[in-house]
């Protein structure tokens, strides 16, 4: 199942690479609900750890309560800051996956 077709992104390519940015989080979002109800269902960190690839304990490192406040910080963040324009929002949102990308290598 392919969710961007190649064909139907922008020509520009800064465009294309602004609507993959975008597709990505909107599927890491996705991601982040379903291992949500995956839990609430009683699925076990390893069954959703091999679900996504990667260990129990990285399941539990990128999806548990720490991961879920990261979230809602950065979703207040969005909401005190809604007079940002679309580029220093996304500059933010980039600086932001930068810092959990690090704070996980750290780990």
């Amino acid at each position: 199942m392919s969710l961007i077709a190649h064909n139907r992104l922008p020509a520009k390519p800064i465009d294309a690479l602004r609507e993959l940015v975008r597709a990505i989080d909107e599927c890491d979002e996705l991601k982040r609900e379903t291992v949500a109800a995956a839990r609430e269902a009683g699925a076990t960190w390893e069954a959703i750890g091999r679900a996504l690839g990667i260990t129990r304990q990285s399941a539990w490192a990128l999806y548990s309560a720490d991961a879920a406040a990261l979230s809602a910080d950065l979703a207040e963040s969005a909401t005190r800051n809604s007079d940002l324009s679309e580029d220093e929002a996304a500059d933010i949102a980039v600086e932001a996956v930068r810092q959990v990308r690090r704070a996980r290598r750290a780990r």
